[in-house]
């Protein structure tokens, strides 16, 4: 009971600064007032799910992994916070050539982007909850396996690609396919370990990335607003514009991340499970 009080009143601390820093005061944007909303109601899912998901499980590895995991959530938002910021502040006072069409396609996509915000950072969140609470019994080597095969691959590819550039993307094609199926194999509970590490994986990178081209906006890779070369470039609208851009690949690998984990996990433990299984028959006692 003391655990979730307390986890409640870090989330509504650091909730509310989040949500005082992505206001956007002053905005004629008229996506602004839902993205306040959805900001408002995710800080809100995520204080009160740990009253609702139960205690943690009795080992030291599931409470680390609840206390990291559940802090990693708050550090996405803090990068999306930033994200929002500095690229969607381009908007803050945009006009388009047809502004009602322009204000009604943009109004559209802010409530359906609010909604997966939601769907995606409650989902983490009641994985994070789940994984390590009481009910489920997952084993400790298992979320051990997971959260290291995640975050292996999640830091190398960040170290090839610190801000999203694509000329080292080949990293991509074996590096975290190799890591989540490891997971499977390396793990009794080979599925749940495969969801854990494409879950961290996912996380982690994104966080990362996306505050890191936040930071550094002038080495992500310039999308020019206008295609005429003789134009002037490098303006702080396509700046803005190309790190909105590139973080939406890392945003969608949020969803993709914990699907791939759970396919290479049943992958991985495929491979060994007819190992497993005759270890258990040698192990059980002679009838």
């Amino acid at each position: 009971m003391m655990r979730a009080a307390w986890y409640s009143l870090v989330s509504l601390a650091t909730g509310s600064v989040l949500v005082w820093l992505d206001w956007h005061a002053g905005s004629a944007n008229p996506a602004v007032p839902v993205n306040r909303a959805t900001m408002i109601v995710t800080v809100l899912v995520l204080t009160v799910l740990p009253w609702v998901l139960g205690p943690v499980a009795p080992n030291r590895t599931a409470r680390i992994v609840r206390v990291t995991g559940y802090a990693s959530i708050y550090a996405l938002l803090a990068a999306l916070t930033g994200l929002s910021r500095y690229a969607g502040s381009r908007f803050d006072h945009f006009t388009a050539f047809d502004q009602a069409n322009w204000e009604a396609d943009v109004l559209s996509g802010a409530v359906v982007g609010g909604v997966l915000m939601v769907l995606v950072i409650g989902g983490y969140a009641v994985a994070v909850l789940t994984l390590t609470s009481r009910r489920m019994a997952v084993e400790p080597k298992t979320l051990a396996v997971g959260v290291f095969c995640g975050l292996a691959p999640a830091l190398s590819v960040y170290a090839f690609m610190p801000v999203g550039n694509l000329s080292h993307a080949f990293v991509l094609a074996f590096l975290p396919p190799a890591a989540l199926l490891a997971a499977g194999v390396l793990a009794r509970q080979g599925v749940v370990a495969g969801l854990c590490a494409g879950g961290a994986a996912a996380l982690v990178l994104a966080t990362l990335t996306i505050a890191t081209m936040v930071l550094l906006p002038g080495q992500v890779d310039l999308e020019w607003a206008n295609p005429d070369p003789a134009a002037p470039h490098g303006t702080l609208f396509e700046l803005q514009m190309s790190v909105g851009d590139a973080a939406v690949r890392y945003q969608l690998g949020l969803v993709l991340g914990p699907f791939a984990g759970l396919v290479c996990g049943f992958l991985g433990s495929s491979f060994t499970r007819p190992g497993r299984v005759s270890e258990r028959a040698n192990a059980a006692p002679a009838g």
